[in-house]
């Protein structure tokens, strides 16, 4: 097969393809794109992303629901809902998910060392609405027992995952929390609680 040569731009410039490495792009920049060299603070180039779009785009995205458990250092249980939550690495086993800066709960979850991810079922809408608010007793009216590492297992989810904090990483205005998991549970075989758009909704095959 005889050689042909590399295909060109308008320009002239030679087309990324087999051993020619392609450019790779900046965050938000469309595919080819070169990204160029910003200011000594990081900024990035071009027009600022509106914070409203962002998350009106994001919630486009659906995913599931989970609450983050722990027992704090004072005995008395701590949670928060997150949206973030993720399967990470199998080996070594890790999940990962992000709390806000501003969060409360989080750092007392943090110090414990320890804490349960019990990603909700379908008919646990309102336990998620429960723990998506700030401050207040969360746990109030809520049934739960303790896992094997002493955070709150919340009666009813749909699995839960046992974890030891491993790292935390910064994240803008959330900081990315990595747990080592230590043990697992499907006590439930349900449908999941999603969120879509703001909405609460259960999985298609579920559905009334």
């Amino acid at each position: 097969m005889s050689a042909t040569p590399p295909a060109t731009t308008a320009d002239n410039r030679p087309r990324p393809g087999r051993g020619t490495p392609s450019p790779k792009s900046a965050p938000g920049t469309a595919p080819g794109s070169t990204a160029s060299t910003g200011p000594a603070d990081g900024a990035a180039d071009g027009p600022a992303v509106d914070p409203a779009l962002m998350r009106q785009v994001m919630s486009s995205f659906c995913t599931g629901v989970a609450v983050v458990t722990a027992t704090g250092d004072d005995g008395e249980p701590a949670g928060m809902a997150v949206q973030s939550f993720a399967s990470l690495s199998l080996d070594p086993p890790l999940v990962c998910f992000a709390p806000a800066r501003t969060s409360t709960s989080w750092p007392r979850i943090r110090a414990a060392g320890r804490f349960a991810v019990n990603i909700l079922a379908e008919d646990q809408t309102a336990l998620s609405r429960s723990f998506a608010v700030s401050g207040g007793d969360k746990f109030a009216g809520v049934a739960w027992h303790p896992g094997g590492n002493g955070a709150p297992l919340l009666d009813g989810a749909l699995a839960t995952v046992e974890c030891a904090v491993e790292s935390e990483l910064p994240g803008g205005d959330h900081t990315i929390a990595v747990g080592r998991v230590t043990a697992l549970h499907r006590p439930r075989e349900v449908g999941p609680l999603l969120y879509f758009r703001r909405t609460y909704g259960v999985y298609g095959a579920h559905a009334a």
